[in-house]
C-alpha cells in the first residue's frame, strides 16, 4: 500500500514539474496588471488634474492593453490596444473597440481615444516610473501618474 502511495505522489510530482515548464510568461514585469489614471499633466501650461474620481483604468496582459471607463461616462467604452514596451518606452498601436454589446470593430477615429489622452491611432509614451505600484507615462501632450491595484 504504501509503496502504490509512493508510486502515486512520484507519478504527480513528475506531471506537475513537467507541466511548470510550459509556463508562459509575458516578460511585461511590473507593467502587467490593472492600472488606475490617478492624475494627468499638461505638458504645454503645467496644469495638473485629479483624475482618480474618473475611474479610468489600464488593463495589461501579454501583448494586450485595455484602456476602460468604470465610471461610465461613456457607457460600455472598452478600447484595446497592441503593445510593445521596449527601451523605455510604450508604444502602442492598432486600437480596437469593444463595445461588449456588438463585435469589435477596429477604430480609424482618433476622437475614440483622444477620451484617454491618447494622442493618435498610434503613440509612443516614455516611461518615467515603472515599478510594483507606480506607473509614470509621458506622451507629446499629456503626462500619466497611475496607481497599481
Amino acid at each position: 500500500m504504501i509503496k502504490k502511495m509512493m508510486l502515486a505522489a512520484a507519478v504527480a510530482a513528475a506531471v506537475l514539474t513537467t507541466g511548470c515548464n510550459d509556463f508562459h510568461t509575458s516578460g511585461n514585469g511590473a507593467l502587467d496588471g490593472f492600472w488606475q489614471l490617478v492624475q494627468a499633466d499638461t505638458l504645454a501650461k503645467g496644469a495638473s488634474g485629479d483624475l482618480r474620481p474618473s475611474k479610468i483604468f489600464w488593463s495589461v496582459q501579454a501583448d494586450l492593453l485595455e484602456l476602460q471607463d468604470l465610471k461610465g461616462d461613456i457607457p460600455s467604452h472598452h478600447v484595446f490596444f497592441r503593445f510593445e514596451l521596449k527601451d523605455g518606452s510604450l508604444r502602442l498601436w492598432n486600437p480596437v473597440y469593444d463595445s461588449r454589446v456588438i463585435s469589435d470593430s477596429i477604430i480609424t477615429d482618433v476622437n475614440t481615444v483622444a477620451f484617454y489622452g491618447i494622442c493618435g491611432l498610434k503613440d509612443t509614451l516614455k516611461v518615467l516610473r515603472l515599478d510594483d505600484e507606480r506607473m509614470t507615462l509621458e506622451n507629446r501632450r499629456l503626462r500619466f501618474h497611475f496607481r497599481k491595484y
